[in-house]
C-alpha cells in the first residue's frame, strides 16, 4: 500500500511539474523522473512546508469573511435610484 501511495504522490508532482512548464508534448519521462528525484530527494516535502508556512502568514486574508447577515441598502439608495431614472438634460 505504501508503495501505491508513493506512486500516487509521483503522479501527482509529474502532472503539477507539467503544468509549470506549460504543459508541452512529448517528453513525459522528464516530469515524471524529476517528480521522483524530488521525493526521494526530499525536496517536495520541504517545498509544500514553504507553502504551508506561506499560506499560514497570509492568512487571514485582505478580505473579511462575510458576515452572513442580510446586506443593507445605502441611506441615500432610493434618492439615487430616482436620480438615475430622470432622463438627463445633457440628452
Amino acid at each position: 500500500m505504501g508503495t501505491q501511495l508513493d506512486v500516487r504522490k509521483q503522479q501527482e508532482l509529474a502532472y503539477r511539474l507539467w503544468e509549470e512548464r506549460g504543459r508541452p508534448n512529448g517528453r513525459p519521462d522528464d516530469d515524471w523522473f524529476e517528480a521522483e528525484r524530488r521525493l526521494r530527494s526530499g525536496q517536495h516535502q520541504m517545498e509544500s512546508a514553504a507553502v504551508d508556512e506561506a499560506v499560514r502568514e497570509s492568512f487571514p486574508a485582505s478580505d473579511p469573511p462575510a458576515s452572513g447577515l442580510p446586506d443593507t441598502p445605502p441611506v441615500n439608495a432610493r434618492k439615487r435610484k430616482a436620480q438615475t431614472r430622470r432622463p438627463s438634460a445633457d440628452n
